[in-house]
């Protein structure tokens, strides 16, 4: 698969391009994604069913509407449903541009919704689509993500007519388009045929079903929609069953043979230059990193072509580089997109950014024997120094480590092994075991195997126990003073102390957490932490009711807020350095 940049050259689009191996292929399909979380939760999905598709002879484009993923833009402009829908047509312009022939489209939950609208009305233009879970209208969506989110935090309405869900928020202007999109809209086919894939037991909305009563339309039941989309991203199931419904349908009206051959290096930009609402313009590039070629975006204040080095290695007397991992499961995006927000943001002020995934998350390949999608992998630190590596060699004083939850645990273990100048960490569990390699896996291929163990987490005796994710989930309930006697009798190596042994290795340390969070990272060690903060190396803010996993917009802002800061104050000049 290729990464590529499409569409307006002032605001690209970034997707992704499946051929088939040996480059031939006998139909082209456009993958419509849904939005929020359902789309957070979907990205793998997307990914497994087009390289599937990609096997069975298809050229998949897999893309980010405008203002989402790595695309340009920003998801609080106006117009975000007009963009959207745009989006679709170039992206549609770009695989009907391969000249194969057959042309499909697949649309997941509001990617159907959105995609229909695109096809609904005018000409035939595509020969398949697939509506898979789709919803009946955009108001619907709002109404299911919305009262999830209300519920999960107990929020309440903004009262200025815009709408919170997880890791989105939908301004007024794009609640009231997004309202009237609907499947019943448009009276054209869509499609010269159309798959309808509805959730096992529901009946579907009256005027979409009307919509869909056409002789072109076969309708099928599907399962595991609930296990997709209904989680949280690290619960999400990839429905296995459902992709290989789609592709045996897709390819039942397709060539048996190749139509045509693509080249895959003329399709698309290999960067992006972005101009920024500020006046100053940033360059995106992707990468492959390490041995095992793991996928990544670098983000630079934009250099002109005759002054650029060509490399994405270190430039002497530059600002740190800033390293950002996955959020347990969550792709190198980040958490409700905030990587690639402040990649562009802190590229702005002269920093480079990389945001890239470990292996089997995101867009990295998955290493030999492992199953993928894992929030927590035994190759994991392995894979931050392999990054670390092809990115800025042996010296690793000029790199800043930014991490979330498990990605904060990788990023303070390879600080404090590497040395590295700072970490960031927010939420960072430490009080867990990286899961061994199962044993009969195939060796991986790569330079190294995987597995470095994190110093730390529960004991050995502790992870036996009977019923330990039940104990382990009671136990964080418990009050800070009772934590000073688990860490000394169930922890092998306490969280302050983790800490601590990065601290000592001349590390600055930044870490922002949650109310509850702090007090487990605390955890009775008052007394460590006032040494940390004693060297000027270590800092710690308490943000009340931050949300774990940053999803919540209002304790979100506050949170970049102060990694912006910490940044600029601490590394903001190359003079610091050493």
């Amino acid at each position: 698969m290729k990464p590529l940049w499409f569409g307006p050259v002032d605001r690209p689009l970034f997707g992704w391009l499946h051929v088939p191996e040996g480059g031939s292929a006998r139909g082209g399909v456009l993958l419509s994604p849904t939005l929020g979380i359902e789309e957070v939760n979907a990205r793998y999905a997307y990914r497994r069913l087009a390289d599937r598709l990609a096997e069975a002879g298809f050229a998949v484009l897999r893309f980010d509407y405008d203002g989402t993923g790595d695309s340009a833009g920003e998801g609080d402009e106006p117009g975000r449903v007009a963009a959207a829908l745009a989006s679709i047509r170039t992206a549609l312009e770009l695989v009907q541009g391969l000249g194969l022939g057959r042309v499909g489209v697949v649309g997941l939950r509001m990617g159907a919704t959105l995609a229909a609208e695109v096809l609904g009305s005018g000409p035939t233009v595509v020969d398949d689509l697939v509506l898979w879970d789709p919803c009946a209208s955009g108001r619907s969506l709002l109404r299911e993500q919305s009262a999830l989110w209300k519920f999960a935090r107990g929020a309440e309405s903004a009262g200025d007519g815009s709408i919170e869900t997880a890791g989105l928020v939908y301004a007024k202007d794009t609640v009231d388009s997004l309202s009237e999109c609907a499947i019943a809209n448009g009276q054209g086919p869509m499609a010269d045929r159309v798959l309808v894939l509805m959730r096992s037991g529901r009946a579907g909305d009256r005027r979409m079903n009307e919509r869909l009563s056409m002789p072109h339309v076969v309708r099928r039941a599907v399962d595991g929609q609930e296990e997709l989309v209904d989680v949280q991203p690290d619960a999400a199931k990839v429905p296995d069953a459902t992709i290989t419904s789609i592709i045996e349908w897709l390819a039942e009206a397709a060539p048996s043979t190749p139509t045509a051959s693509i080249d895959a290096d003329a399709i698309g930009r290999t960067h992006a230059v972005i101009p920024l609402s500020d006046g100053v313009t940033i360059e995106e590039r992707a990468v492959s990193l390490g041995p095992r070629g793991l996928f990544g975006i670098m983000t630079t204040r934009y250099v002109p072509e005759e002054e650029a080095h060509g490399t994405i290695g270190p430039t002497v007397g530059q600002l740190p580089t800033v390293f950002f991992s996955n959020a347990g499961v969550i792709d190198h995006v980040g958490p409700a997109r905030l990587w690639v927000q402040l990649s562009r943001l802190w590229a702005q002020a002269g920093f480079r950014a990389l945001r890239f995934d470990l292996s089997g998350l995101g867009d990295s390949p998955v290493r030999a024997g492992r199953p993928g999608l894992e929030a927590l992998s035994p190759d994991g630190l392995q894979d931050m120094t392999d990054v670390l590596d092809a990115v800025i060699g042996e010296d690793r004083t000029n790199a800043v480590l930014v991490g979330l939850c498990s990605g904060a645990m990788y990023a303070l273990e390879e600080g404090a092994t590497n040395k590295v100048r700072g970490v960031c960490a927010i939420n960072p569990i430490l009080t867990i075991n990286l899961p061994e390699p199962k044993q009969g896996t195939a060796p991986d291929s790569g330079a190294e195997s995987g597995g470095r163990e994190v110093s730390g987490g529960m004991k050995s005796w502790v992870r036996k126990m009977p019923a330990y994710d039940q104990i382990n989930r009671l136990v964080q309930r418990l009050p800070s003073s009772a934590w000073w006697i688990i860490n000394r009798v169930a922890v092998e190596t306490t969280p302050a102390e983790r800490l601590s042994k990065v601290v000592d290795a001349g590390v600055n340390v930044f870490v922002i957490a949650g109310t509850d969070e702090g007090r487990w990272l605390r955890g009775g060690e008052g007394r460590t932490f006032r040494q940390m903060e004693s060297t000027g190396r270590f800092r710690m803010e308490i943000i009340p009711a931050l949300e774990h996993t940053l999803f919540e917009r209002r304790t979100r802002e506050i949170a970049a807020g102060m990694l912006t800061d910490h940044l600029t104050a601490n590394f903001g000049s190359s003079s610091q350095r050493g």
